[in-house]
Parts: C-alpha cells; structure tokens; sequence
C-alpha cells in the first residue's frame, strides 16, 4: 500500500510540476514576446537617404524668409575671420569662435553667416550675440566625431540675450552618425491591418541606431535667459534637434526642424526644467518625439517647470507628436497647446500618439490643456499615463497627473483607443475630454482579447506596450473624475471591441 502511494504520489508531484513549467513558459512566451523589441546594434556608418525618410512637403516658404541682418548692430562676416565656404573637407570651427568671441567682447551683436555652406566643429554662442545666418546658407556638422567635442553643434551655457534668426539652418548630419535599417521605408500602407505591437516592430525594423561614433545632439542651451529663435531652421540632427534645458523667456516662431524621420532618439524640441517658454507656428518634421516636456534631475535640471505654450504648429513624428515625458522626476505645471496639427500620413506605421501625458518618476503633471487638436495617422491619439518608473530612485509612488483638459480634437486613422491609465497606488485625477471626434483607420478590425492588461506600473510608459485593448474608444483604469462629453468614435466595422471599458475609475461622468 506505502508502495503505490509513493508511485501515486510521484506521479501528482511529476503532473504539477508539468502544468507549472508550462504555465511559466506561456507566461514567459506572453510576456517577453511583447516587450523585447528590434534593434541593429552593429555595424558602419549608413548614410544614404531613402525615399520616405524626410518628409517631402514642408512649406519652407511658409515659415522663412529672405531678411537683411539688425541694422546698425556691430557685425563680423565670419568670412571676414577666414571661413571659408562649400568646402566639405574645411573645418572652420576656429573662424566661426573667433568671430563670435569678437562680438561677444565688444558687448554684442550679430555674427553673420552668409554665402554658402560652412562645416564646422562644435560651436560656443555667447550673451548678447545674434547669430544671423542668411537664406540659402548654412552651418553645418563636421563628420569627424572629434570636431564635436561639446556633444552637440551650438553650446550656450548660462547666456542672456542671444538670438537664432536670418532664415538659413543648422545642419547636424544625422545619417553620417548612425546605423542601417534593417528595412527600408514602407512608402505604402500595410496590405493587412497590424496590431499595434507588431506596427512598433515594422517601424523599428526601419530605425537608424545610433553608431559608436555619434556626437549628440545639434544644438543646446543650458541656463539660458532671453532666448529668441524665429526666421530659423534645424536639418539632420544626429540626436535631440533643439534642447532647452533650465532655460527662462524662450520665444520660439517661424521655426522649422526637418531631420531624418528614421534617425533615433532626434527629438524635435525638447523643453527640460525650462518656463515661460512659447512655442507657435513652427514646423517640425522629425523621428522620435516632436515637441516633448521633460523635468527631471537626471536631466540636470530641478524644481518646478511652468507656463509653456506650443500654438499653431504641425508636427509630424514617427512617435509622439506632443508629449510630457518620459523623464519626470520634477514638477510640470500650467500647460497649453493648441491649434495644431499631428500627422504621419506619408509612412507608414503611422505615429505613435498624437498627444501622450505622462508622469513617470515622481512628478506632478497638473493644468494642461490641450485644444483645437487635427491628427492623422496617430495609432492612438491620447495617451495619459501615470505610473512609478522612479527611474531617479527617490520618489517612490510620489507622482502625480491632475487637472487635464482635452478638448475639440478631430483624429482620423486611429488604431487604439483613447488612454487613461494609473496604477493601484497612482490614481490620475480630473480628466476631462470633450469634444473629440475618431474615426479609425481602413480595413479589418484587430481583436485583441485579453482576459487582463498588465499595468506596467514601474516601465517606460508608451500606448504601444498595451496593444490593441479591448475598447475602441476610451480604455480607463485607476482614475478619479474623468468626464467625457461629446465623445464620437467610428470603429471599424463589425468590431467586437467595447466602446468603453473602464477599471478602478471613481466618478465617471459621460454627458
């Protein structure tokens, strides 16, 4: 009897441990399949540019124009220090310091860019100075990762006063600092609708990784008061295209950023720790996020960050067009962005949100509105996450998203719902949106059922991550006062999705 117990029981021990291992492989399977993503890691330098990587219809004429350089300021002609233009193999980073110091000695002034195209190392601009480059002409990045040695083309640090105007352009040479794509650009919609999982995929099969030897960004202001860039132009940044970072009074107007939409990590405009900076009627045309908030101390910066405006711009990203985030750990506050457009309509997988709110490492994110919203192509047009990255380590559960106002969007060619998700400990609070009217993309619809949606409470937060979800038009859990008002959605037809579903969400009103 002891004996065929003991083969029974080792038979009961050998079965559970069989359902177990294969529990924790689909587990495993269900798990890892979503969250490890493509990447080219090796290789040389890719410089050719595809069909599909800059976007091919910007109206420079909209946002530049031909001026005269500041009357009866002191000018030096960086020709008159010895550059020498349209010469790829010239570096004339000591021309350009030297007249840019000349200036900034006499009290200020203008430097004037004129005649063609100058390469150049890293540059310092300094207070008070103007830097003035002329229609049809450009400064551009030397290819040698030795000439860069700040980490970005234009360095000011702790400047007052200082000026990015005349109509011409930086150029950062991106493709000359990065990886080939496994694939090129897809040109043409996806015969058959992806999920949105394998639409992150499609697109990062077509990303150009950085290589070894990329320098940075292409330009940097760090500390900076008084800044003004209007009648300006960012091309081909290897990295973030025009970073704020602890700024105060930055106007920024008649602006265009046009980088290769497939280089990584090219943010448009980064606003780090930076206030009382408006942003209106510019044009950028990037591949990771177009214009993005950040504050955080791995950032350098600290304290509270306020009153931004971005007004009348359009923004077309392979990821988010506006976004708060990732980097958080610092407060954000007194928010608006209005009458715009986001899009990503001529590659395709389309854009990752259209707008994405996010507070990942400790922050309070409160009153932001975003309003008077066109988008087309963004898989999901709002995404509003809160969760515990506490990627600084010192803010445990801390952060905060509250007092958000979303009103008059009007999307087509969406993909996934409208987000708005917290987590057990993190409840986002009083969302109100209005006004919204989504029309999905053609073809199939794709079901995606789940019996649960992991909250992804301490990862990087991104719509994608969730996949398709099981509603069509707001999917929202861990949330407190969220109203919807004149909420219109067109799914696909014969979906199966819910229009609604909502989980932990406390006072929900619909009208």
């Amino acid at each position: 009897m002891k004996r065929v117990f003991g083969k029974a029981g080792k038979r009961l021990l050998a079965a559970l441990l069989c359902a177990l291992l294969a529990v924790g492989g689909i587990a495993g399977w269900y798990f890892g399949v979503y969250t490890k993503d493509f990447k080219v890691t090796s290789g040389d330098v890719f410089s050719e540019v595809y069909e599909g990587d800059f976007y091919a219809k910007i109206p420079y004429d909209d946002y530049l124009s031909d001026a005269e350089a500041p009357a009866g300021a002191y000018t030096v002609d960086i020709r008159d220090c010895g550059a020498v233009p349209n010469r790829t193999e010239l570096n004339n980073r000591d021309a350009i310091q030297t007249a840019i110091d000349e200036v900034s000695s006499h009290g200020g002034g203008t430097v004037l860019v004129r005649g063609g195209s100058f390469r150049t190392g890293s540059l310092t601009l300094k207070s008070n100075v103007t830097l003035f480059v002329a229609r049809n002409s450009a400064l551009v990045a030397s290819r040698d990762r030795e000439d860069m040695d700040k980490g970005c083309l234009l360095l000011a640090e702790n400047a007052q006063d200082i000026v990015l105007t005349g109509g011409g352009k930086l150029c950062g040479e991106g493709n000359y600092y990065s990886l080939a794509p496994d694939q090129a650009p897809q040109t043409e919609p996806f015969p058959e609708t992806l999920g949105v999982w394998e639409m992150r995929q499609a697109y990062r099969h077509r990303v150009r990784f950085a290589h070894e030897s990329k320098y940075g960004g292409l330009v940097r202001l760090v500390g900076c008061t008084g800044v003004r860039i209007e009648n300006f132009m960012l091309e081909n940044s290897a990295a973030w295209t025009l970073e704020l970072n602890g700024c105060t009074g930055v106007q920024i107007c008649d602006f265009v950023i046009d980088n290769n939409r497939h280089v990584a990590n090219t943010d448009g405009i980064d606003v780090a720790g930076s206030s009382n900076v408006v942003i209106e009627h510019c044009f950028v045309s990037t591949g990771d996020d177009g214009i993005v908030l950040k504050n955080s101390a791995g950032l350098g910066t600290g304290g509270e960050m306020q009153d931004i405006t971005v007004r009348d711009c359009r923004v077309t990203s392979c990821t988010n067009a506006f976004k708060i985030g990732t980097e958080t750990s610092c407060d954000i506050a007194d928010v608006l962005v209005e009458d715009c457009a986001f899009f990503l309509n001529d590659i395709y997988p389309g854009g990752v949100s259209g707008i994405s709110i996010e507070s990942a490492d400790g922050a309070k994110v409160q009153n932001v509105t975003a309003r008077n919203i066109e988008m087309d192509g963004e898989t999901c047009p709002l995404f509003i996450s809160l969760n515990n990255r506490n990627r600084d380590g010192n803010k445990d559960n801390a952060g905060a998203i509250d007092g958000v106002t979303v009103e008059n969007i009007r999307a087509t060619g969406v993909e996934i719902p409208v987000i708005v998700t917290g987590t057990k400990k993190l409840t986002v609070q009083n969302v109100t949106l209005r006004n919204f009217t989504l029309e999905y993309a053609p073809g199939e619809d794709y079901y995606d059922y789940r019996p649960f949606v992991p909250a992804y409470a301490d990862t990087y937060p991104e719509c994608n991550r969730m996949r398709n979800l099981n509603a069509y038009g707001l999917f929202a859990r861990y949330a407190e006062n969220l109203t919807l008002e004149n909420f219109v959605v067109t799914p696909r037809e014969g979906t199966r999705r819910e229009e609604v579903l909502l989980k932990a969400v406390e006072n929900f009103v619909r009208v």
